[in-house]
């Protein structure tokens, strides 16, 4: 099964339909759990490597192996969710790219990939969201439940990362703490950081949901006590991957509806490949970004919103909406 689904990886690229809501989900094991990764994030499946310590590392580092012309830290699962680990010749290295960084995940057993809808993925209880757990979303497979493991924050962590310090002048006087944002995204450690670097940088007036059809929700909700959505939201900010509507799906049904369609959507991604670019146009955002560019998300939103309320423009904007003359962004 693991030399079927490295083919898979290496030399087919899966291309789903842009805002069909699908996604493709490894399965693996590490000790008792039964986990999962999107398959856009995964480069290939290696067999057991040679691996070499390193000194003063954090102890979730194995080390690190040399993959053809590149050497590639190793993390283990084992460690970080404290699972014996007694398998070594026999584990499996799941190789996953993301955020531009390689790294190799340890685990036991490779299962299968699975292409779902992202309406069977289903949000993290809050309770577990609360005490840190490393998961952001869970997936309904063949009768089972299979935790998706939140892979940006377990790098985030090891690497002593810190999120939301961020401050971006605003050498333009653009009123930011007039603009309305709403952003979506499944990671708590991500929304956070998200929030707090819009709120550093001026933007008070943000909104965060766990997952696309909730922001879905809150505008259907929203349109029908007003005249036009941008007199009580001026932007969207949203995660690609995400429980129950993904974020193509969200900017699709959004530049879809004549209703929703003025509205500015930025998304962003830990993944950002040329097939990502690709659905990022298809489905009409008006920008796409990676998870780390926390900076460019506020100047989009000076960009994309925030210009609206220079010189005294009201928060009203019926009867202004052809006044945007930017061109997608999608950088």
């Amino acid at each position: 099964m693991t030399a079927a689904v490295s083919n898979i990886l290496l030399e087919n690229e899966i291309l789903l339909e842009s805002g069909t809501n699908e996604l493709e989900v490894l399965v693996f094991r590490v000790g008792t759990y039964r986990l999962g990764i999107n398959v856009a994030k995964v480069s290939e499946v290696l067999p057991w490597q040679v691996i070499t310590k390193m000194p003063e590392s954090h102890p979730s580092i194995l080390g690190c192996f040399q993959l053809r012309d590149s050497v590639v830290s190793c993390v283990s699962l084992h460690r970080h969710l404290r699972q014996a680990f007694t398998r070594e010749g026999d584990a499996k290295l799941i190789l996953a790219q993301f955020n531009h960084f390689h790294h190799a995940y340890v685990v036991d057993e490779i299962e299968r990939i699975h292409r779902i809808s992202w309406e069977s993925i289903l949000p993290v209880p809050e309770l577990i969201q609360r005490v840190g757990a490393p998961i952001t979303a869970i997936a309904q497979l063949d009768g089972q439940l299979v935790l998706m493991m939140d892979f940006e924050s377990i790098a985030a962590e090891i690497a002593r990362q810190v999120h939301g310090d961020t401050y971006v002048a605003n050498e333009n006087g653009i009123p930011r703490d007039r603009v309305r944002i709403l952003i979506a995204d499944d990671s708590a450690t991500v929304r956070c950081a998200l929030s707090t670097t819009l709120a550093n940088s001026g933007y008070t007036q943000v909104t965060a949901f766990e997952h696309g059809r909730a922001v879905w929700d809150w505008l259907e909700q929203k349109s029908a006590n007003v005249e036009n959505i941008l007199q009580v939201v001026d932007l969207v900010v949203s995660d690609v991957e995400m429980p129950s509507m993904d974020g193509f799906a969200l900017t699709k049904r959004i530049k879809s509806d004549p209703r929703f369609k003025d509205l500015p959507v930025i998304l962003y991604s830990s993944v950002l490949t040329p097939a990502n670019r690709t659905k990022a146009e298809s489905v009409g955002a008006d920008a796409q970004i990676t998870k780390p560019e926390l900076e460019r998300v506020v100047e989009l939103a000076d960009q994309l919103a925030g210009t609206r309320y220079l010189d005294g423009v009201s928060g009203n904007p019926v009867g202004r909406e052809n006044e945007r003359e930017s061109e997608p962004v999608l950088a």
